[in-house]
C-alpha cells in the first residue's frame, strides 16, 4: 500500500492537499470451499490462522466471487468484513467483489466485473480498480525486477539461479535481450523505410521523365500534322514560262483566256492566276519566225477565199476580211 499527497495551489485556496492511496495486489490465497473461514457471519480464527500463517500482517483485504448477481455487497458480506477488520486490526481493509455473467446465449463468452469496497465510518464506499491488461498497458506498468518475498525457499531458489536469469544490477536478462532485439528491429525498420523512400523518389523521378517524353512526342506529332496539312494545302510552285507568256501577250493582247493558267467551268479566265506583267522581252527579235508565219498564214487564207469566190470583186472580198482580221485576235491554224 502506498500513500501519495499532492499539494496544489489555486487562487481561491493557498494550499490544497490531496491524499491518494494506492494498493498493489501481488498475491492471493484461495479458499477451497465457500465459508471456509467463517460460519456464515462469525469468523473461525483457527482456520484463518492456518490460512494466513505468517502473512497476517500483509493482508490488505479479502475477495468473493459470484455468478449472475449484481456487483453490490450483501448484508452477510458486510458483517464478515467488519469481523475480519477487528480480527486483523486493519482499518484499511478492502473487499474485492468479482461477478461473472454470460454474454452470449450459448454461454460461450462470459464477462467478469470488478468492484472494490472500503469501510469508512459506517458506510462502504467504492474504490477504483485498475486491472493490468497486456493489450492496453504501457511498458512501464510491467515489473522488470523481482518482487520481494520473505519466503526462505523462494530466496534460496532465486539465489541459486540468479546468475542464469538476472544481471548484476538485478534486472532480468530476458527483458534486456528483448529490448536489444526491439532496438535492432527498429534500426532494421528505419533502414527499410529509407530504402523504400529512395525507391519511391526514383520512381517518381522516372514517372516525371516519362511524362515529359510523352509530352514531347505529342508536340512533335502535332507539329508534323500541322506541317503535313500546310504542305497539303499549299499550291506547288511551278516555274513560269516567261517567253510563252510574253509571246501570248504580244500576239493576243485582248485574249485573257490564253494569258491565264486556270479557267472556270464556263471558260472564263481567273484573274488570280493571270499574268499581266511585262517581262521585258522583244518577241520580234527572239521569235521572228513566229510573227512571219502568222502573217503568211493570214495572207494564204485571204487568197484562198478570193480564188474560191468568182462572182464578187476583189474589193468586196478584201473589205470584210480586213474587218475580220482587225476584230479577231485568234491564231490561224
Amino acid at each position: 500500500m502506498k500513500t501519495e499527497a499532492k499539494n496544489s495551489i489555486t487562487d481561491s485556496q493557498m494550499d490544497g492537499v490531496q491524499v491518494e492511496y494506492s494498493i498493489d495486489i501481488q498475491k492471493h490465497i484461495p479458499c477451497s470451499t465457500v465459508h471456509s473461514f467463517s460460519n456464515y457471519v462469525e469468523i473461525n480464527k483457527e482456520v484463518l490462522k492456518k490460512l494466513l500463517s505468517c502473512h497476517k500482517e500483509n493482508v490488505i483485504g479479502w475477495y468473493r466471487q459470484r455468478r449472475n448477481t449484481e456487483p453490490v455487497m450483501t448484508f452477510r458480506e458486510r458483517l464478515i468484513h467488519q469481523n475480519l477488520q477487528k480480527y486483523l486490526s486493519n482499518h484499511e481493509l478492502v473487499f474485492l467483489l468479482m461477478t461473472s455473467s454470460a454474454i452470449t446465449e450459448s454461454s460461450s463468452t462470459h464477462s467478469l466485473e470488478y468492484a472494490m469496497y472500503k469501510l469508512q465510518g459506517s458506510c462502504f464506499h467504492k474504490v477504483p480498480v485498475l486491472v493490468t491488461n497486456l493489450g492496453i498497458v504501457d511498458q512501464q506498468d510491467y515489473h522488470a525486477s523481482s518482487i520481494t518475498c520473505s519466503s526462505v525457499g523462494y530466496t534460496r531458489v532465486v539465489k541459486k539461479l540468479r546468475s542464469k536469469y538476472f544481471n548484476i544490477d538485478g534486472s532480468l536478462k530476458e527483458v534486456c535481450r528483448i529490448n536489444e532485439m526491439s532496438s535492432a528491429l527498429q534500426e532494421e525498420l528505419k533502414e527499410t523505410c529509407r530504402k523504400v523512400e529512395e525507391s519511391e523518389r526514383s520512381l517518381e523521378k522516372l514517372l516525371d521523365e516519362v511524362n515529359k517524353l510523352r509530352k514531347t512526342v505529342k508536340e512533335k506529332k502535332k507539329l508534323c500534322m500541322q506541317t503535313f496539312e500546310e504542305k497539303k494545302c499549299k499550291k506547288p510552285k511551278t516555274d513560269e514560262n516567261v517567253l510563252l507568256c510574253q509571246a501570248l501577250q504580244k500576239l493576243f493582247p485582248e485574249s485573257k483566256t490564253l494569258q491565264t493558267q486556270t479557267i472556270s467551268l464556263e471558260g472564263a479566265a481567273l484573274p488570280a492566276y493571270s499574268c499581266g506583267a511585262d517581262h521585258g522581252i522583244d518577241i520580234s527579235e527572239v521569235l521572228p519566225l513566229l510573227l512571219t508565219d502568222k502573217r503568211e498564214n493570214c495572207e494564204s487564207d485571204t487568197e484562198r477565199q478570193l480564188e474560191e469566190s468568182g462572182s464578187e470583186t476583189e474589193e468586196d472580198l478584201l473589205d470584210p476580211l480586213k474587218r475580220q482580221v482587225a476584230s479577231s485576235h485568234s491564231p490561224t491554224f
